[in-house]
């Protein structure tokens, strides 16, 4: 009949111009910060039978049934979840899914429901709490316990970088510890090159050297007072008559490295450590002496072990890896006092009267003698003076890192990553944001860039997935596809005139 006809092109016209407001709404969000396209697929309505299938017969090969359909509909409006390219914006909040998660946002006070996001247009309010300004709700991650780890058995919570974050001052002596893989016992790691030329030289001339290389380093009291002192290197030419083990010193010789293996020396540099501000030891005149000691090296100009005398480079003389720095081994120097005032910023209270000596290791495997031009420096030292926070940065893998004026880094917290067994089950709340239904499943927790977990660029955002040359050409074939039922709609209505027009 004509009627069915009708419907079956109303049927077209109505799924068609769904469609095109799903297209419409694409290329509306073409500019959308994290926006995902959705793609609509259609489905067929039921069936009239205007005749039934028989069976084959002995005579009759079988009859296939006769069927008319009564229309279209939509079948499902799918999200297409694919990557959606990475513009770089240099703002430190903003941020980047690089594959598979969603942020989760919620109220500050973890009222309400959780919802998911691509958009990481993120910033931190007055409050110093990373959210999103267009939602007002809280970016949820794990913050740092009181132990420095982060930890995912309590659920994500607001992320919160407190302004005003002071890192505390450390003396030089009682920071982290540094040094070779397995030898981290030391304060101050010193690096670069000590001429060996200058040896030769010095052991041509049977004497004692004058060549001086000479640097000048920072190291740090408890209160994050910064105090000079001076590191001057001396080559340490055989003495007649004396050396290693009661035998001459004249290279090569025998020294055991940390390791407790025998390697041949080839030079020896003298070196001391004084005070150069004045401001070390009990009024110390300008060049107090803090510590001294003796560096050998390999013939490959590598270096070997310290010792604390120049003729008695016995084992026991000689560092040994994991042991602590020692006077006797020739690497460390004490500061008995910070300062020439008695009692004043010393390692532990101030105005106590009692000074607290730093005991202060120095590392030398970074050094090297080589016949090439001095060079030697200061690598790094444990101490540094106290410091607010300036800036934050947040890792491929969500860490987030407090960088503070007194140069250094703190871990304040990791943000948290969701995924779910089904994403197109997510239901679209506007703003960007989805939420969890009943046919997503629940939102499983991780971190980025850790198992099938997208990583995040910082200074990034997720831009819209949506193809405007796609999407011109599906609204193209929607476009004809319902005009072409709007002209089986004609035409039926064409058949019933004609059928009207029969009596006359």
């Amino acid at each position: 009949m004509a009627f069915d006809s009708l419907f079956i092109g109303v049927s077209g016209l109505t799924a068609y111009q769904s469609q095109i407001d799903v297209i419409s709404n694409n290329i509306a969000n073409v500019g959308t910060v994290g926006y995902k396209g959705q793609d609509v697929t259609f489905q067929d309505l039921l069936y009239q039978n205007t005749g039934f299938a028989s069976a084959p017969t002995q005579t009759l090969g079988g009859i296939n049934a006769q069927q008319v359909g009564d229309g279209v509909k939509i079948g499902a409006i799918d999200t297409d979840f694919t990557q959606g390219g990475l513009q770089t914006t240099g703002i430190n909040t903003n941020l980047a899914i690089n594959g598979n998660g969603f942020f989760t946002l919620n109220n500050i006070d973890g009222s309400g429901s959780a919802s998911y996001t691509r958009d990481g247009d993120f910033s931190l309010n007055e409050s110093g709490y990373l959210y999103d300004p267009t939602s007002g709700k809280a970016v949820l991650g794990y913050p740092v316990q009181s132990n420095g780890t982060i930890s995912q058995v309590a659920p994500p919570q607001p992320i919160q970088v407190p302004f005003g974050l002071k890192s505390i001052a450390v003396g030089t002596g009682f920071g982290a510890k540094s040094g070779p893989s397995t030898d981290k016992v030391f304060d101050v790691s010193l690096g670069g090159n000590l001429n060996q030329t200058d040896y030769i030289t010095a052991v041509s001339s049977a004497g004692v050297s004058t060549t001086l290389t000479t640097i000048t380093t920072t190291i740090y009291d408890s209160l994050g007072g910064s105090h000079e002192v001076q590191i001057q290197y001396q080559p340490a030419p055989p003495a007649p008559a004396v050396g290693i083990n009661g035998a001459a010193l004249s290279p090569p010789v025998t020294v055991n490295n940390p390791s407790g293996a025998a390697v041949t020396a080839a030079t020896e540099w003298a070196y001391t450590v004084t005070s150069t501000d004045g401001s070390l030891g009990p009024n110390p005149p300008a060049t107090t002496t803090l510590g001294s000691g003796y560096i050998f090296f390999d013939q490959n100009g590598q270096f070997i072990n310290t010792t604390s005398s120049a003729t008695n480079a016995v084992p026991a003389d000689l560092h040994a890896a994991g042991q602590p720095p020692s006077t006797t081994t020739g690497d460390l120097f004490t500061v008995t006092q910070w300062n020439s005032v008695a009692g004043a910023n010393n390692s532990t209270q101030v105005g106590t009267g009692t000074a607290n000596p730093a005991v202060i290791g120095l590392d030398f495997s970074n050094m090297t003698s080589l016949a090439t031009a001095a060079t030697a420096n200061t690598v790094s030292q444990n101490g540094y003076a106290s410091g607010i926070l300036s800036n934050i940065t947040v890792g491929q893998d969500g860490t987030i890192t407090g960088a503070f004026t007194n140069g250094q880094n703190t871990t304040l917290g990791r943000l948290a990553l969701a995924s779910f067994a089904n994403e197109d089950g997510l239901t679209r709340d506007g703003g960007n944001q989805f939420t969890a239904s009943a046919n997503s499943g629940l939102a499983q927790y991780g971190f980025a860039n850790n198992g099938q977990l997208g990583s995040i660029d910082a200074g990034a955002l997720e831009q819209s997935n949506v193809s405007i040359a796609s999407e011109f050409t599906k609204m193209i074939l929607a476009q004809r596809s319902f005009e072409a039922n709007a002209k089986s709609i004609t035409t039926a209505d064409q058949n019933l005139q004609t059928v009207i027009q029969l009596k006359q």
